[in-house]
């Protein structure tokens, strides 16, 4: 009996090394998903698929002294940094100075980007110059708690934004369009690549900054500085320019063109730019003489006040011209083109200049009303818009 009552002192023994093991395997896993102490080591990424790294993901310390913070002592910052041989799409105008991005179910158009950067809208960054990308940044110093020690973002690009990249090497050139990931809880960044294809090698070239040719003058002398070569614009009409007015996210009215050829003749008239209202968005109309509708205008120190607004509107002499109106087009700049072969530069309509206009457009839900100027130089063909402010609808508008 004794001997039968011992048996299951074995399977107990068993279960309680078993149960160690299992002690141990998971506290290994929880080690595995806490944040590893100090920056995580170098990644090299193949953005394009050609075996060649494009990309590098990076880790930077930064040491801060502060004498009414002690106990902090710097920041671990990680980011992605562009390899030779890599360039980054970014847009290039008046109206746009940013990263390049494409919806998030688009694919790449080469096409299309080769157009965009003839006519000067885009443009890549130098590919002998490391591009930075700071994604994650995490304090330390004995200040810093339990609760407060993590990675943090940023917030100079969340997840969504699909950039484009350019990859040359001795193998070809890539062009390949990628995303910057964060995998909570933020302790690391990944890169996805979303769509890459092969180009003819210099593709795109013409869209690089032409650098400055050094000037010889005197050292005496007085305005030697070196200026940036003027941009410009090929004749023709552009891929459309979509512009956003308010920072919402959501593109407010678009930089578009059209052909206006000579009577009778389609060999022979003008290829004509301007912008357009985009759904949700309206131009503030007046009724000028003989009841021609024209662009309601505000000049420096003028002000459009709600009473103003109301009043207008209700009496007919104003009105907002919307999307699908036709008279919401507003031509900014013409170039005439015909069969001669003769040369023709871009010329631009002075009535377009002549005071601010006005739009009505919404932003995060509410209804807002603004005004903006139009800023162009030279004869090059560049123009923009520049938002010159805004209100929410019912509040005064002032020119400043």
């Amino acid at each position: 009996m004794r001997w039968s009552t011992s048996l299951p002192s074995v399977p107990r023994r068993s279960a309680l090394l078993l149960f160690t093991v299992l002690l141990q395997c998971l506290h290994v896993t929880a080690q595995d998903d806490r944040i590893i102490p100090g920056p995580p080591p170098d990644e090299y990424v193949d953005v394009t698929g050609d075996g060649r790294a494009d990309l590098l993901i990076f880790s930077r310390t930064v040491h801060v002294s502060d004498p009414e913070q002690p106990g902090y002592l710097g920041l671990y910052k990680l980011g992605v940094r562009t390899l030779s041989g890599t360039a980054i799409l970014m847009w290039s105008t008046p109206s746009n100075q940013r990263w390049f991005t494409l919806d998030s179910a688009a694919r790449l158009d080469t096409a299309e980007l080769a157009a965009r950067i003839h006519f000067k809208q885009l443009r890549w960054t130098d590919q002998d110059v490391a591009t930075e990308f700071w994604l994650l940044e995490r304090p330390f110093g004995p200040a810093i708690t339990s609760d407060q020690d993590g990675w943090y973002g940023t917030g100079e690009h969340h997840d969504g934004h699909t950039l484009v990249l350019r990859s040359a090497n001795d193998l070809g050139t890539s062009v390949a369009a990628f995303t910057f990931e964060l995998p909570f809880p933020y302790a690391r960044v990944v890169v996805r690549t979303r769509d890459a294809v092969r180009v003819p090698n210099g593709y795109g070239e013409e869209g690089d900054p032409v650098p400055p040719k050094p000037k010889v003058v005197n050292e005496f002398d007085f305005g030697h500085e070196t200026n940036e070569p003027q941009v410009i614009v090929p004749p023709g009409i552009p891929p459309d320019e979509p512009v956003n007015l308010n920072g919402d996210e959501v593109d407010d009215l678009v930089i578009t063109g059209r052909i206006q050829h000579a009577d009778g003749m389609k060999d022979q008239g003008h290829f004509i730019r301007g912008i357009s209202p985009l759904p949700g968005t309206q131009f503030l109309m007046t009724h000028e003489r003989w009841g021609v509708l024209g662009y309601f205008r505000l000049h420096e120190g003028e002000v459009l006040t709600p009473e103003r607004l109301s009043n207008g509107l209700r009496s007919g002499i104003l009105a907002w011209a919307t999307a699908d109106s036709t008279a919401a087009f507003i031509p900014i700049a013409r170039h005439a083109f015909d069969s001669s072969g003769q040369p023709h530069a871009w010329s631009f309509e002075e009535d377009a200049f002549h005071g601010v206009f006005v739009y009505r457009t919404m932003e995060y839900g509410r209804p807002m009303i603004g005004a903006l100027e139009i800023v162009a130089a030279g004869s090059s063909g560049q123009f923009g818009v520049r938002p010159q402010n805004w209100v929410d609808e019912g509040q005064t508008l002032e020119v400043r």
